[in-house]
């Protein structure tokens, strides 16, 4: 019997040519692998673990603000000063003072501070408090109503937590 001859393929053999430009290839895919990877750790490594230093002025401010505390008031329901309609507003105010001790001396003076809104508010009108500018004016008078009354000097600041005027 003879030989049987192997079969012949339609493709030529590869060169080292091709076997270099395949091999090129795969580098540089793989570069660009390894430098996404190493971007993307690096980002990661600044998002998450390294945090900035504070400065002394920064964490005495921080430990200032991280005392203060709220004193949450119930919410008020005034009709509005608007004559051609009927409107309302329903207000929740959030007062914000040095320590838990003030809250207690608040609280002592809180029928006075409610009377004192309530009549503040109550002499709204829509437009008075529809801008951001009139919110701002509203929380600055809120706070020298409160101011004037006892205890009310240690309130730092004012804030909405609930504002719907219709």
């Amino acid at each position: 019997m003879a030989k049987e001859k192997a079969p012949e393929t339609d493709a030529p053999p590869p060169t080292e040519k091709t076997r270099r430009k395949l091999s090129i290839k795969k580098v540089l895919i793989l570069a660009c692998l390894g430098l996404v990877l190493a971007g993307g750790g690096l980002v990661a490594y600044i998002l998450v673990v390294d945090e900035p230093q504070i400065g002394n002025e920064a964490q005495a401010s921080q430990g200032a603000l991280a005392s203060r505390v709220t004193m949450p008031m119930e919410p008020f329901l005034v009709n509005l000063a608007d004559r051609e309609s009927r409107r309302y507003l329903k207000l929740k105010v959030e007062l914000e003072v040095d320590n838990e001790g003030t809250v207690k001396e608040l609280e002592k003076s809180l029928p006075r501070i409610r009377d004192a809104l309530i009549l503040l508010l109550s002499g709204k009108t829509y437009l008075d408090l529809s801008s951001f500018e009139g919110k701002q004016q509203l929380k600055e008078e809120i706070k020298q109503k409160v101011t004037v009354l006892p205890g009310g000097r240690k309130v730092s600041d004012v804030f909405f937590t609930e504002f719907v005027a219709q």
